[in-house]
């Protein structure tokens, strides 16, 4: 898990330096001052934690959308987010970080490649006692790059759920239609580990 857990982040980091250099260079200072903030305060959040133990799911889409927050100073008019949480769900122990490559991956092959504005959305819900995370972007062209959601990212996280639950978690990867592409999570509620 440990191993797994820190694979994540590297063109992120890369791609988020890059912009900060063109913000420098721009003049755009004040831009260029939060992302900084973001991003220590991002690298702080996620490299901080023990990666065998799950954190609120609360936790985990703050992190999430302070990802977000710094993409939106790269993209500023390609990136619009919808984060819906209901209350009841705020506690639920999830693994952490288990979102961050989806969630990258909607940045990089749905807002990155796209011209015009690209919406991610990740919305959680219930279903009986399990947990249903769902990360889409409407990119016309969020696909991975294989085509077929089996990319680095996304087979780090159907190897961690695999090493976390077994397989009592899955990951399903789909395209509703032509200007779609949805991650969808079902996690049971487990225990700290």
């Amino acid at each position: 898990l440990r191993a797994l857990r820190y694979q994540v982040n590297p063109h992120f980091l890369f791609n988020t330096l890059n912009s900060l250099s063109s913000l420098v260079i721009t003049g755009r200072n004040k831009e260029a001052e939060a992302m900084i903030m973001n991003l220590s305060t991002f690298f702080r959040s996620s490299l901080s934690g023990d990666p065998t133990i799950d954190v609120p799911l609360e936790d985990e889409f703050a992190l999430q959308r302070l990802y977000l927050d710094i993409e939106a100073i790269r993209f500023p008019m390609r990136l619009e987010v919808q984060i819906n949480l209901p209350a009841a769900l705020r506690d639920w122990p999830v693994p952490g970080l288990i979102l961050q490559p989806i969630v990258e991956n909607a940045i990089k092959h749905g807002v990155a490649r796209s011209t015009d504005k690209v919406t991610v959305t990740i919305d959680a819900h219930a279903m009986g006692d399990q947990l249903v995370v769902t990360i889409v972007n409407d990119g016309a062209t969020g696909t991975t790059p294989d085509g077929n959601g089996s990319g680095i990212g996304l087979s780090n996280v159907r190897s961690r759920l695999a090493a976390r639950f077994g397989e009592a978690a899955t990951m399903i990867v789909d395209r509703p239609d032509d200007a779609h592409f949805r991650v969808t999570l079902t996690l049971p509620r487990g225990s700290h580990a």
